[in-house]
């Protein structure tokens, strides 16, 4: 209800105004008194009795003989803050204090936030309470003169709020009993303020006490709390905290409490908030406005995630090859127990873990960057061992250890000959039929082939077949390599290589994960590499999500191709190191780094895409015109190495009791140019590029004095496309306009594919692009004074045991007396 009083004493002052002045008669007339203006509230709250914690008034005001310049207000708490609804004394008349001053505005509307903050509202239900406080609101107008209406409009009302409500916040909080808890306990709170528009408490307290009554009794169980928190827990307690403000964020909402030497004691942790009208929480209940818990000193340890990225995680002792590099880093983790991760500390090969001062200490204690992973070692030999300590803030820590065998380099003159590894899945494969329809790709031809090199059968002087040749099912490792001067491996991509599967980097998300690749510091200071066979050098690359786009450029920036909404891979994309710097992966890998090539590609495979197209690489380069038919021994290769006639054949073509169609049809003259009898479609060249990608291929240079030209790459074979070889094949037979003779340029692009010719003496469309691209060459990447025989290493990406057996023997046995290896003959 709006009450209204006039004031008596501004009637009876007007009334004397009027008849009890005398005449001014400089003036001519009566001196009028000032009128004291008039107020009134005009608006309210739908329900006074029982409004919210945020109330709207308005007001107005008159003044007979003047105008409003504004006014005065002044909300009481009824009692609470000394001054009742009729009372608006604002000056103690003993003391002279401002008791409760008056506000000036000059608006007629506001929105006063006020206190609810006496527990339980009048009716209101069990277990769902309301706060409330009475209030009233005073507003006097003031005129343009000061005078203020002396008696006040005033107003009345009841503001309630709904009690706000809080619980414990600590992981693993459990009604069943108290939560083991670590020394220093760092725990939190969360509230809910269901009415206010950002619905949380605006303050927070808390209370930490021993769970333990007067008399003695410990509560060590949600049964004993029930019995006795009524005698350690009360709103009155001196020992809460001051109110404190309550952040929005959870992770700033907590309280770390240390209690050194409460090993095995139980304690409490209540919690109290309030909300903007200044309602306050009221519940104690188990394990929701009280925690309950349970210091245990040593029950938990930081989580310690230690990972090296080829060695992995989850072992204490690995052997790892000499020079290797070991990049450790590590992250841990104390938030399953609400603790915090103090510091790290690690150290290589300590005489004592304990002894803070012990020199093998890598850092002093701490959290720094530098805290958090080794810098990049390797060692040449000998035992070593990792260390690494981490500590929490209750001053548990997390020890952990990593032994590191080295397996040395081995002196050369210990060293065995070779090692013949055979890396080709080619078990029961059945391709590859001769004219009587035997798989000449099966493992009991080719293994026959490769049996030339045992001693007994005038070979590799010294070499024991049964122990120095090694089956792809066989587990090869750096420790057996090391034992020889050079290593022949004859490989075919395949998933089930034992030994390539130490080296290709992981299959499936993230598919960017690498391997070490141990040959890397074997062929720097233990011996030679000999790797032959299609798709040998594929061994090292992963198996992306998409296929791959022709050619891989490893220099490229690019990641991934769209092609008519197909995703294609056209690059390796980036490795985070341990140090967080993110570099390109392409020049880390394998082929790049090790074997010293910038690009790769493929005559005609069935499982990727030339750059840019859409169709697969096998239809836009057909196997029966750019597969490879011939080899040629480079000329340049030939005189600066100083091969003699008959040494290394000039030539070599396919063997004809495999390739025995084309054999065959060649004695009759009638080879077909379109044939599916011509399968070898994976053969391998290197740093050419054939087709409509623009990336730049540049050659990487090497500061041997041996390297031809400075190149790490020298072409050694060169290959000759079965286009080619049938042009000149027809050319021979007296038909020299072939190909012209017999197709148009729409039939030829039809057999061959769109991206299959170029152009060969002027002529459109008369060559293979594969035709002279580099298929064999040397490497001179880890040629250093540190390789015992100083010699490059060699690549053939084509199987030799596809060709004419006898030149291509020839030119293994020359490889491996190049490399200084005896041979018998």
């Amino acid at each position: 209800m709006i009450r209204r009083f006039f004031g008596m004493a501004l009637i009876g002052v007007l009334m004397a105004g009027l008849f009890g002045c005398s005449v001014d008669t400089k003036l001519g007339g009566v001196k009028i008194p000032n009128a004291r203006p008039d107020t009134r509230v005009v608006g309210q709250p739908p329900t006074l009795t029982e409004s919210g914690y945020a109330v709207e008034f308005s007001w107005t005001g008159a003044d007979p003989d003047g105008k409003i310049k504004g006014y005065e207000w002044k909300i009481s708490d009824n009692g609470f803050d000394g001054i009742s609804p009729r009372d608006t004394l604002t000056i103690d008349p003993l003391t002279g204090a401002e008791l409760h001053p008056w506000h000036f505005t000059t608006a007629t509307d506001s929105i006063f936030f006020v206190l609810a903050d006496q527990p339980g509202f009048p009716g209101d239900p069990v277990g769902d309470p309301r706060s409330f406080r009475s209030h009233t609101l005073f507003v006097r107008a003031v005129d343009e003169k000061d005078a203020r209406d002396p008696s006040p409009a005033f107003i009345s009302f009841t503001s309630t709020t709904l009690v706000p409500t809080c619980r414990v916040v600590f992981k693993g909080l459990t009604t069943q009993g108290p939560r083991i808890v670590p020394p220093t306990v760092n725990i939190g709170w969360t509230g809910d303020d269901p009415d206010f528009e950002q619905k949380m408490p605006t303050k927070v307290r808390f209370l930490w006490k021993k769970a333990v009554t007067p008399d003695g009794t410990v509560i060590s169980s949600r049964f004993g709390y029930e019995q006795f928190y009524s005698e350690v827990l009360n709103f009155d307690d001196p020992e809460w905290s001051d109110w404190l403000p309550y952040k929005p964020v959870q992770d700033d909402r907590k309280v770390s409490i240390p209690n050194p030497n409460a090993d095995g004691e139980f304690f409490l942790f209540a919690i109290q908030v309030q909300d903007t009208a200044g309602a306050v929480s009221v519940g104690l209940g188990y394990q929701k406005e009280v925690g309950h818990v349970w210091v245990q000193d040593g029950y938990y340890r930081p989580d310690v995630a230690l990972d090296e990225p080829f060695l992995g995680p989850g072992y204490e002792s690995r052997e790892i090859a000499a020079d290797q590099p070991i990049n450790f880093s590590w992250t841990a983790d104390a938030s399953g127990y609400e603790g915090k991760i103090v510091s790290y500390r690690h150290g290589w090969d300590l005489t004592n873990p304990e002894d803070p001062a012990d020199p093998g200490w890598a850092v002093p204690p701490g959290l720094s960057e530098q805290n958090t992973f080794d810098v990049e070692r390797t060692f040449s030999e000998g035992l070593h061992t990792f260390y690494l300590r981490v500590l929490d803030d209750s001053g548990q820590e997390t020890f952990k250890t990593r032994k590191l065998q080295v397996v040395p380099f081995v002196d050369p003159s210990f060293q065995r000959p070779v090692l013949v590894v055979d890396q080709v899945v080619d078990k029961d494969v059945g391709n590859w039929p001769d004219r009587e329809g035997n798989a000449r790709n099966e493992e009991t031809y080719r293994n026959a082939y490769w049996r030339f090199l045992d001693d007994i059968q005038g070979g590799i002087a010294g070499i024991d077949w049964e122990n120095d040749r090694k089956d792809h099912t066989d587990d090869v490792h750096y420790s057996d390599v090391v034992k020889y001067k050079a290593v022949l491996c004859y490989a075919e991509s395949n998933d089930q290589q034992l030994m390539f599967q130490e080296f290709r980097p992981k299959v499936g998300e993230p598919w960017t994960k690498d391997k070490f690749v141990w040959l890397a510091p074997y062929q720097r200071k233990g011996g030679n590499f000999f790797l032959v066979g299609q798709a040998s050098m594929e061994s090292f690359l992963p198996t992306p999500p998409n296929a791959y786009a022709l050619p891989i450029v490893f220099t490229s920036r690019e990641s991934n191709l769209l092609v008519f909404d197909q995703t294609q891979t056209v690059g390796f994309g980036t490795r985070e190191l341990p140090s967080g710097e993110e570099v390109q992966r392409g020049p880390l890998m394998y082929p790049y780094a090790t074997a010293g090539i910038t690009a790769l590609d493929w005559t005609s495979p069935s499982s990727k895409f030339i750059y840019g197209r859409q169709q697969i690489a096998t239809n836009d380069r057909k196997v029966s015109c750019v597969g490879l038919k011939g080899l040629v021994l480079d000329p340049d290769f030939k005189i600066y190495h100083g091969i003699g006639p008959g040494v290394v054949p000039d030539t070599m073509w396919t063997d004809p009791e495999i390739d025995w169609n084309d054999a065959l049809d060649a004695q009759s003259g009638t080879v077909p140019l379109s044939t599916l009898n011509f399968p070898f479609n994976k053969d391998e060249f290197v740093n050419g590029n054939i087709g409509p990608r623009t990336t730049p291929i540049i050659p990487q240079e090497c500061d041997w004095a041996d390297a031809p030209g400075g190149n790490c790459i020298e072409p050694m074979f060169k290959g000759i496309a079965r286009f080619d070889w049938l042009r000149e094949l027809r050319w021979r037979k007296g038909d020299p306009e072939w190909p012209y003779s017999e197709f148009d340029a729409n039939e030829l692009n039809f057999y061959c594919g769109a991206m299959a010719l170029t152009e060969y003496e002027g002529v459109p469309l008369s060559s293979a692009r594969t035709n002279g691209q580099t298929f064999g060459f040397f490497s001179y990447k880890m040629v250093s004074e540190d390789k015992p025989s100083r010699k490059a290493d060699v690549y053939w990406g084509f199987d030799p045991y596809r060709f004419d057996p006898a030149g291509s023997k020839k030119a293994i046995r020359w490889v491996l007396q190049y490399f200084g290896i005896a041979i018998n003959q």
